[in-house]
C-alpha cells in the first residue's frame, strides 16, 4: 500500500497531526509509534529504544502561561484549548478537566497579561494567600507563605489540565475512524527510495519489527529522538537541545482528597528563566495505580543537558531515582502554600525537554517529501492540537499552508560533517 502521508511519532503532537491529516478527504494516512513501555521495558537491559514525554495523567492548559512568550505561542495555545471539548465529544473520551489555573508572577509580567486583555481575576500577594488558605484546615494556624511582591492571574474557564494519555487516545480514535492506519512500533529508519514501478520516488519507513511502510510524504513528530537513528537524511541534524526534567508525586490520603480537590493548577513564573522560585503543581489526580497524587514540577533551574542518545535513555530509565535534595527543593514550595498537607508517600519521575534556539516549535519541510515538527520548549502539550494541525496542513501540501508566518517556525540545523554516517540506536 502507498500512503499519501505517514506520521512518525504517536505522542501528543503526532497523534494530533494524524487526526488532522486523516480528516482531509482523499488522503490515505498512517500513524506509526510505539505503545507505552511495559514495566519490563523500563528496566536496565531491556531492548526498548524509544521513550516519550506523555506517560502521565496531567499537563497544564493555560493561555496565560503562554502569554509570556512570543505572541505566536498565545495564538497556538488559545486555538488548541478551544478545541479540546469538541474532541472529547467526537472521541467519546474525557481528557480535559477545567479546574482553572493560577499563574502568579512579577508585576512586570502581570502587566503584560493585562495589556493582552486575557480573561482572568487578578490578585495581589494578600489575595493569593487568602485563596490558598481556603484549602487549609480551620484549626491550622500557619497561613500560606507568599512573597509580598507576588501578583497573580486566576483563569477560571478554558484552563486546567488534560490527561495526555487520554488526549492521545482521543486523537487516535478519531484518526482511525477517519481511515488512518495505526502501527504501534518504533521507527528504525526513514529514507527516500526510487522505484520506477511505483512511479518514481517515494518515502520508505522501516520499523523495528521489519515492516516497510511506503508513503509519498513523511512527517516526523519524534521529539527528543529526532536526531537519533536514521530518521533524517545522512549528515542532517536539527538544532535542538535536550535537557532533564523531573517531577515529584505526593500521595494524598483519603481524608485530604475532598479538601484539596478544588485547588486549580498553579504556576509560578518569573522574569529570569533560571529563577529557582519557579515551579508548578496540580490538584489531586488519580493515577493508574489507584492512588491520588499532587504532582509538583519546576522551571528550568534544575534542567541539565542530555547530549547523547545514551544520556537520554539513561535519564528516562532513572524514573524514581532522584536525589532527595531535589525532591525537597520542589516540595518545599508546595508546603509553603498548603501548610498543613502531609503526603502518605513521595515518589518522582523523569522526563526530557526538547528546546530550540528560537524558543518556538520547528514546523518545516526538510526535503520536498520529509517534514519535521519538533521543539515543545517545555510547553508542547498546551499547543499540541494547533501545532499538530499546522504540521498536517504542511505535509498534506508539501509546503507551508498556515495563516501564521512560515519564518517563525523554520527549522535550524546543526553543523554536521556530510560524510558522517549516523549510527542507528533504534
Amino acid at each position: 500500500m502507498m500512503y499519501d502521508v505517514c506520521v512518525v511519532g504517536a505522542g501528543m503532537t503526532g497523534s494530533a497531526a494524524a487526526r488532522w491529516v486523516s480528516s482531509r478527504e482523499g488522503i490515505k494516512t498512517c500513524l506509526v509509534g510505539p505503545a507505552e513501555p511495559t514495566e519490563q521495558e523500563w528496566r536496565e537491559g531491556s531492548t526498548r529504544s524509544v521513550f516519550g514525554a506523555h506517560y502521565d495523567e496531567g499537563r497544564i492548559m493555560s493561555a496565560i502561561c503562554e502569554s509570556i512568550r512570543h505572541e505566536t505561542w498565545l495564538v497556538l495555545a488559545q486555538r488548541s484549548i478551544s478545541r479540546l471539548q469538541q474532541l472529547e465529544k467526537e472521541s467519546g473520551i474525557r481528557f480535559f478537566y477545567q479546574v482553572g489555573c493560577m499563574s502568579y508572577t512579577t508585576p512586570k509580567r502581570l502587566a503584560r497579561i493585562q495589556r493582552l486583555g486575557l480573561p482572568a481575576t487578578f490578585l495581589n500577594a494578600e489575595g493569593i494567600s487568602r485563596f490558598y488558605a481556603r484549602f487549609i484546615r480551620p484549626t491550622h494556624d500557619k497561613l500560606p507563605k507568599t512573597d509580598a511582591t507576588h501578583v497573580a492571574a486566576l483563569e477560571r474557564e478554558n484552563a486546567g489540565y488534560v490527561n495526555p494519555r487520554k488526549y492521545i487516545a482521543a486523537n487516535i480514535t478519531v484518526a482511525a475512524r477517519n481511515g488512518c492506519d495505526v502501527v504501534t512500533e518504533v521507527v528504525k529508519e526513514v529514507g527516500e527510495v526510487y522505484d520506477q514501478r511505483e512511479g518514481g520516488r517515494y518515502m520508505q519507513v522501516v520499523t523495528s519489527g521489519g515492516k516497510e511502510i511506503r508513503a509519498r510524504r513523511v512527517l516526523l513528530c519524534t521529539g527528543a529522538f529526532t536526531n537519533f537513528g536514521r530518521l533524517l537524511p545522512r549528515g542532517v541534524e536539527v538544532d535542538i537541545t535536550l535537557t532533564t526534567e523531573r517531577a515529584v508525586f505526593l500521595e494524598v490520603s483519603d481524608k485530604d482528597i475532598a479538601r484539596l480537590a478544588g485547588i486549580p493548577c498553579s504556576v509560578c513564573q518569573f522574569d529570569y528563566a533560571q529563577d529557582h522560585r519557579s515551579f508548578y503543581f496540580f490538584p489531586p489526580i488519580r493515577y493508574p495505580d489507584g492512588k491520588v497524587y499532587i504532582k509538583v514540577g519546576h522551571g528550568s533551574c534544575l534542567n541539565r543537558p542530555l547530549p547523547t542518545y545514551d544520556d537520554v535513555i539513561s535519564w528516562y530509565r532513572r524514573k524514581e531515582n532522584i536525589p532527595q535534595s531535589e525532591i525537597d527543593f520542589l516540595t518545599a514550595r508546595l508546603y509553603g502554600l498548603l501548610t498543613d498537607f502531609t503526603p502518605k508517600s513521595v515518589t518522582a519521575a523523569t522526563c526530557v525537554i526538547t528546546s530550540t534556539p528560537t524558543d518556538r516549535y520547528y514546523c518545516d519541510m526538510v526535503t520536498p517529501t520529509l517534514g519535521v515538527v519538533v521543539g515543545g520548549n517545555g510547553s508542547g502539550a498546551i499547543v499540541a492540537d494547533e501545532v499538530g494541525r499546522m504540521g498536517a496542513l504542511m505535509i498534506a501540501k508539501g509546503s507551508w499552508d498556515h495563516d501564521l508566518p512560515a519564518e517563525f517556525f523554520k527549522v535550524k540545523y546543526k553543523e554536521v560533517d556530510p560524510k558522517q554516517t549516523l549510527k542507528s540506536n533504534l
